[in-house]
């Protein structure tokens, strides 16, 4: 089931919740998770509000708020991840950096003063294969050893730098088809996912046929990957506001910005097949603003052709689903909630300015 927006009359210790369907949900808080009903309630917050269980960004770095590649400040980072709960996120996925900032937010911020957050710790690139100094660098035959180290370090996530511009080459890509299947391999051992970023031509085919668990970018994926990505419950972040903001830079008539606008044009024809396809299109900060402002990539989605419910789902639940969490008030599920003046099914820009949120069954 996909994500629905909920009418909601929130208690201390009771929540119903009335979907635009005309189901109604009745939830106590039970130690900050969702219960059946029981006893009296005695205070109430958000009645005639509309409810998600929270937004996602499924790629974001909190290590840093802007694209400086410089280790982290770990007293901002935990800041970023507290002002995107404010803002209505109740879920991170990191896809990591330099070093791990992302990570030991985690272990410094209590659960309910922040998202939830899954983290990629040191981002994995080659020699020339990313911004200098930057991640760890390897040698590609080491790709195994090195992606169950840095699932070590991390929380769920390893990322992989698959491509990056070579002087006079364009975007050349970090590693082979079998490096590739070797790394994800490695990290289905310990049980870790696969982040790749790529806005080659074909490394995203070559990741998607490796099994890589999320396309970052993915400017130049083409139709016959999405049934393969779709089939394994793939993920793909297309992140357009960050690839638009390089188009920027570089200039749109420039060799580089005329690629990507072209790989954004092919993201425009691709998101509705994917999305039938039964990939998990997500939506991503890639630091373009904070984690905090994923409501922004949404609307972009939305204007990119995706239909307002898609974008809702691709921006809340499907993340959940992704990484295997409720997406509808379950019983038992984390007592999550963000609650909305208006239905943001009618209008996405309400996902701008939720009225109140509720982390763990505390209100914020």
């Amino acid at each position: 089931m996909k994500y629905s927006a909920v009418s909601v009359t929130f208690v201390s210790i009771r929540v119903t919740l009335r979907t635009p369907l005309g189901e109604t949900l009745v939830r106590d808080v039970v130690e900050g998770r969702w219960a059946e009903p029981s006893g009296i309630a005695d205070d109430s917050v958000g009645r005639g509000t509309w409810a998600i269980p929270g937004l996602v960004d499924a790629h974001a770095h909190l290590a840093s708020g802007s694209l400086d590649p410089q280790p982290g400040v770990l007293s901002e980072a935990q800041e970023r991840a507290r002002d995107a709960l404010l803002a209505g996120v109740t879920l991170i996925i990191d896809k990591g950096w330099t070093d791990t900032t992302g990570v030991d937010v985690i272990r410094t911020v209590p659960d309910v003063e922040r998202p939830e957050i899954e983290a990629a710790a040191r981002i994995i690139s080659v020699e020339g294969g990313y911004y200098s100094d930057f991640g760890l660098v390897i040698d590609p035959s080491e790709i195994a050893k090195s992606v169950v180290d840095e699932a070590a370090s991390g929380r769920g996530w390893v990322k992989l730098v698959g491509d990056w511009p070579r002087p006079g080459k364009g975007p050349v890509s970090n590693f082979t088809a079998a490096e590739l299947r070797e790394a994800v391999q490695a990290a289905q051992e310990v049980r870790a996912r696969v982040a790749i970023h790529t806005m080659a031509r074909d490394t995203p085919s070559e990741a998607v046929a490796a099994g890589v668990h999320s396309i970052e970018h993915g400017l130049f994926l083409v139709e016959e990957d999405l049934e393969p990505l779709g089939a394994r419950d793939g993920m793909w972040v297309p992140t357009l506001l960050r690839t638009e903001a390089i188009v920027g830079q570089l200039g749109p008539e420039s060799n580089g910005g005329r690629l990507l606008l072209e790989g954004l044009e092919n993201i425009r024809g691709l998101l509705p097949l994917a999305i039938e396809s039964g990939v998990i299109v997500l939506a991503g900060t890639d630091l373009v603003g904070t984690p905090a402002e994923v409501a922004e990539e949404a609307i972009r989605l939305h204007e990119y052709g995706l239909p307002a419910a898609e974008v809702l789902d691709a921006v809340t639940a499907a993340g959940f689903r992704a990484t295997g969490r409720s997406a509808n008030f379950d019983i038992g599920a984390p007592a999550d909630a963000v609650l909305f003046a208006e239905n943001p099914l009618a209008d996405l820009g309400v996902l701008r300015h939720p009225t109140t949120v509720i982390r763990l069954g505390t209100v914020q």
